[in-house]
């Protein structure tokens, strides 16, 4: 290892890159994806209590509907604010610290009195989430090895978070028809503070980013963790192969500035930041629909039963769990692009099919298509990541990662009230303005996504 001013030529990073997947992945895997397990459950609880929540404070449907945007809000400042500081004060710390946000915002949900108690709560626990996403997907990054990344992160934010938001319908569900109704809801939020509170302890025990640790020129305590990593690894696997080579590190030797990471990807990454946003905001459009409108649709075109709406929620997001996973593994074979395009472009498609025949089919055939429509749009939401968090460099990744969150909540605020004013005009005009912003994204990604598959985070960024 060399130091020559401002950069470092390490071994290190080739050293990670090369590690065979190990039990020491899934540690880490399970630990930062049950953050994002959490975030799902968080997020579709509110959805899946939402007519609950209508009637007994007797809100109008705009109210209601609103209660997702306002979360998306808390969501949207988290992810700027905490992104950036994940850059300054570390990964692990603020992976820790969002644990605490989140799990101090679902315990006010629980206890809410009124509509704006619940509000302010919902914004709290959304900020914890912003912020979660830009520091645990870009720690999961970062101690990914490149043929895998793809695959882990796709999967650690899109198939654990998706999963989050299958079994809160499940406890919505059971919380709701078998408790009484006035507090039956609130045992729903609380099982998110429980869940936050056993994370919180278990990420005490995960290191710090190596990457960010180089960063910072903390070179000692980075190669300590290296090759307390690789004795783990070769106890279970034996003799691991040489490392490919050296790499030259930026460091950082000084007290940063909030804006430094702003300043990096305004600057030298402007095409990556607005692929980024394009891609965000028109994910989070469809995606938030579903803890928003379509509980709506359920209970006021369908006439559902309040107490049976999660659980039918659950089996459509169920689909979507299971596409994430299927189009996660294409990530490291396939490629980000061709991946990112089909879902997006497919989910879009799917989505205008199901407008035109809205009308005309019975609840089941609405259901299986609605089904097939979120099985890409999930892939959809959940796989831009991998990608995004490759675009950017170790000393701005929190932030690119953290922005493109922040500016995409945006489609997801502004889509369900364009949406609920769709609505009282007809399914039609629901479902075909979603998948037209679904399309955009998919050739937002032909035009401008790179293609990043095995690479090192260091080549993929062109941080040189």
């Amino acid at each position: 290892m060399e130091k020559n001013g401002n950069e470092i030529e390490t071994d290190l990073l080739p050293r990670l890159d090369r590690l065979p997947w190990s039990s020491w992945h899934w540690k880490v895997w399970f630990i930062l994806a049950g953050g994002m397990f959490l975030e799902g459950l968080v997020l579709s609880i509110g959805g899946s209590t939402l007519s609950t929540v209508e009637k007994l404070f007797s809100l109008t449907s705009s109210e209601a509907v609103a209660l997702t945007p306002i979360f998306l809000v808390g969501e949207m400042l988290g992810g700027i604010l905490l992104g950036a500081m994940a850059d300054i004060r570390g990964r692990k710390q603020l992976f820790i610290i969002t644990m605490a946000i989140i799990a101090f915002g679902s315990l006010l949900s629980a206890a809410s009195v009124d509509y704006i108690m619940l509000a302010a709560s919902r914004a709290i626990a959304g900020f914890g989430i912003g912020g979660e996403l830009g520091s645990a997907i870009t720690a999961l990054e970062e101690f990914s090895p490149s043929k895998n990344r793809g695959f882990s992160v796709g999967t650690g934010n899109g198939v654990m978070f998706d999963f989050g938001t299958f079994i809160a319908g499940f406890v919505s569900f059971f919380a709701i028809a078998y408790l009484p109704l006035s507090y039956g809801w609130r045992i729903a939020f609380l099982t998110a503070v429980v869940l936050a509170v056993f994370i919180f302890i278990a990420r005490l025990d995960l290191p710090e980013s190596i990457r960010y640790l180089l960063r910072k020129g903390k070179v000692d305590e980075a190669e300590l963790l290296v090759i307390g990593i690789e004795k783990k690894i070769e106890e279970k696997k034996g003799k691991l192969s040489p490392a490919n080579g050296t790499v030259k590190v930026p460091v950082d030797y000084g007290r940063p500035q909030a804006s430094e990471g702003f300043s990096v990807i305004f600057k030298k990454y402007k095409k990556r930041i607005a692929l980024s946003w394009i891609l965000n905001f028109t994910e989070t459009w469809p995606y938030y629909a579903a803890f928003s409108i379509i509980p709506l649709i359920f209970t006021n075109i369908y006439f559902i039963k309040s107490k049976d709406t999660g659980l039918i929620l659950s089996a459509v997001l169920g689909a979507g769990v299971l596409g994430v996973f299927v189009w996660a593994y294409l990530l490291d074979i396939i490629g980000r692009r061709p991946v990112i395009m089909l879902t997006y472009i497919l989910a879009g498609i799917v989505a205008i099919i199901l407008g035109a025949l809205v009308h005309s089919i019975d609840f089941i055939a609405f259901i299986a298509i609605l089904s097939i429509m979120y099985f890409f749009t999930y892939a959809a939401a959940a796989l831009l990541y991998p990608q995004i968090g490759e675009m950017f460099p170790t000393r701005a990744r929190g932030s690119g990662v953290g922005t493109a969150i922040g500016f995409g909540r945006l489609g997801g605020i502004i889509g369900p009230f364009v949406l609920l004013a769709l609505l009282s005009h007809g399914l039609f005009y629901v479902f075909v303005s979603t998948g037209i912003v679904l399309i955009i994204g998919g050739i937002a990604e032909v035009i401008l996504g790179p293609e990043l598959k095995k690479e090192s985070l260091e080549k993929a960024s062109n941080d040189y």
